[in-house]
């Protein structure tokens, strides 16, 4: 059964569907079987990434054409199997849950050893749900504040999400509910969720504090230009524990290089036509984390 290791961002432009390839061809290199799958569901470009000029079957395909999966994985100059995903079709960025877990649950049911979900960026439901429905959730960001800030609130809205999907079936707690999908009256700490589940029924807590708990996310800091963005790092992991009490794993980073931007201009297989040797490594250091810590 394959493990999914979604990728995951706040925001475009952070280099999420760079790294997701990367990610997979050094996963690959490394002995495992991979499978890369383009999760943007409306502006869908992973296969620039590996070497492919067009998609051709995708996502949508499979679900609304009924395709069966192994139709729609193709193999890539990169050398990982692949599947496209969706653009300028309309409704796709609007699948149901039905779908959703058709295609998480078939992906789960294939022989690769991990699936690598490349995620379009923000934070609409279907993105949320394909992050929490993954054994290992990765969330790529720069230094840029506004690219920090929305990174924080992509994982705050994707675990509020989770717990809001725990308790949507009990009566009890509709005020609860309210407040989680409000913008307006928001909670700031998942303590302040604790606080109104006593209010309101107090067995409840034992499940939202296990999903606290066992919420784990991994954060890989992209296009570093000097050693003091590393403090990134520190900050994050402690507003992420002290207002959501989640546990955020240091992945590693990636240092920003004008030749990665070159490469794909040129349609370039950036991890193997490379002479960055450091740039490679450090995506070797950040895959290898990826599976002994998440």
């Amino acid at each position: 059964m394959a493990q999914i290791i979604s990728v995951a961002s706040g925001k475009g432009g952070v280099g999420k569907s760079f790294f997701s390839a990367n990610l997979a061809i050094s996963l690959k290199n490394k002995g495992n079987n991979v499978l890369l799958v383009d999760g943007d569901l409306g502006g869908a470009n992973l296969h620039n990434f590996v070497g492919l000029k067009t998609a051709g079957v995708g996502i949508y395909n499979f679900l609304k054409e009924k395709y069966k999966l192994e139709e729609i994985i193709i193999d890539t100059p990169a050398g990982v199997k692949f599947i496209g995903g969706a653009s300028d079709i309309l409704g796709m960025a609007h699948i149901s849950n039905y779908e959703k877990l058709k295609l998480v649950n078939n992906l789960k049911r294939t022989n690769f050893d991990y699936v690598i979900l490349d995620l379009g960026a923000g934070t609409s439901y279907n993105m949320l749900d394909f992050f929490n429905y993954s054994e290992k959730k990765v969330v790529i960001m720069n230094s840029e504040p506004t690219s920090i800030e929305n990174s924080y609130g992509f994982i705050k809205i994707a675990l509020y999400r989770l717990i809001e999907r725990s308790l949507k079936n009990n009566p009890l707690l509709e005020k609860v509910l309210k407040r989680l999908r409000s913008r307006s009256m928001n909670y700031k700490k998942v303590t302040d969720i604790i606080d109104d589940l006593k209010m309101y029924d107090s067995k409840s807590i034992p499940e939202v504090v296990d999903i606290i708990n066992n919420y784990k996310v991994g954060l890989v800091l992209n296009m570093l230009k000097f050693k003091k963005e590393l403090n990134v790092f520190y900050g994050f992991e402690n507003v992420a524990n002290k207002y959501l009490g989640i546990k955020v794993e240091k992945l590693g980073f990636i240092p920003y290089d004008i030749s990665i931007p070159e490469s794909l201009k040129r349609l370039e297989l950036f991890y193997t036509s490379t002479n960055e040797n450091f740039i490679t490594e450090c995506i070797d250091d950040i895959a290898k984390n990826v599976l002994n810590k998440l």
